[in-house]
């Protein structure tokens, strides 16, 4: 099969790059111009590297029209977008999350061969102000310029379904972790500190997080690409169980055998933001289920930056 993947050289796109070339497709992993490929190294000699502007129509086209593409994963987004004074943040993720996937959409759709079927990597930040565990009927209320431009997406895709000439699905994941991972995310954040020796500080231990291994997620990703019809426009793929932010904290201190003095928990002001996606839509329909169990998953991700040891520091406070 030819595999096209948007925002390749991210975390979950890099991890979906390696299972597609695993299984024999022939993948083309399309990353912006000056976007480092380091997570690719060890796999770049079995594909297709393509550099385009996702802003510019015509880059994008010409990429589909070289690969023509059997299935697309669009996995290219902007997932960290301060707030500013000034709402550059709201203009920015539109331009990021919903103008881009428009045009990989246009490019896709006016291809001379177009793709069998378009899958999309959405967020569980799309819910926001819902009653957890969230599922895929419940009316969304996002709380930041993210999860808004997110849904905005999820929300045109879902509109131009009947009239796009491939099927075409939104996959709503949970918070996603693993090897290879760096940032503010919860998991890397507490990973780089620990292992440094750098005092990490949790503002909000009680949260409950539903922190899901990216090998799952790449397995429900892979089935939404086969039938992406099955479970309708919207579909969560997670685990379903809430794990404190406080306990994911304790067992990465043990995991990385550090001092539990370099934690440092706060205490929330205001009611728990608990962020639960319910899996049950995924299951009935793919007969998927998670297999990665959170402390194996943890273990995998904490080996892996101790033989890596990423160049990405990261210090503050993680909520």
């Amino acid at each position: 099969m030819r595999v096209l993947v948007t925002g390749a050289n991210g975390f979950i796109g890099s991890h979906l790059v390696r299972a597609c070339a695993a299984r024999g497709d022939h993948v083309t992993a399309l990353v912006r111009p000056t976007a480092s490929t380091d997570r690719l190294a060890n796999v770049a000699s079995n594909l297709n590297v393509r550099r385009a502007n996702l802003t510019t129509s015509t880059d994008i086209q010409n990429v589909f029209e070289e690969c023509r593409p059997d299935l697309v994963f669009h996995a290219a987004a902007k997932t960290r977008i301060p707030a500013a004074a000034d709402l550059s943040d709201a203009a920015d993720s539109l331009h990021e999350n919903v103008q881009i996937l428009l045009n990989v959409l246009r490019a896709a759709a006016s291809c001379v061969a177009p793709p069998g079927a378009f899958v999309r990597l959405g967020t569980i930040a799309e819910y926001g102000e819902n009653p957890v565990p969230y599922v895929e009927t419940q009316c969304e209320k996002p709380r930041d310029s993210y999860g808004t431009s997110m849904l905005t997406g999820t929300k045109y895709l879902e509109m131009l379904r009947s009239r796009l000439p491939f099927p075409a699905v939104t996959a709503r994941l949970s918070l996603t972790y693993g090897p290879g991972q760096t940032g503010q995310q919860l998991v890397p954040y507490l990973i780089d500190n620990l292992l440094n020796h750098r005092t990490a500080q949790i503002g909000r231990p009680e949260d409950a997080r539903d922190l899901i291994h990216v090998d799952d997620v790449v397995r429900g990703l892979l089935l939404l690409g086969s039938d992406p019809l099955a479970a309708g426009p919207v579909v969560n793929i997670s685990t379903g169980l809430p794990t404190k932010v406080r306990e994911v904290a304790l067992i990465l201190q043990r995991l990385t055998e550090t001092p539990a003095a370099l934690l440092q928990f706060g205490t929330a002001s205001g009611p728990a933001i608990d962020l639960i996606n319910h899996p049950g839509l995924m299951k009935s329909c793919y007969d998927w289920a998670p297999i990665v169990a959170l402390e194996e998953g943890l273990k995998t991700t904490v080996d892996w930056a101790r033989r890596h040891n990423p160049g990405t520091k990261v210090t503050g406070q993680v909520t």
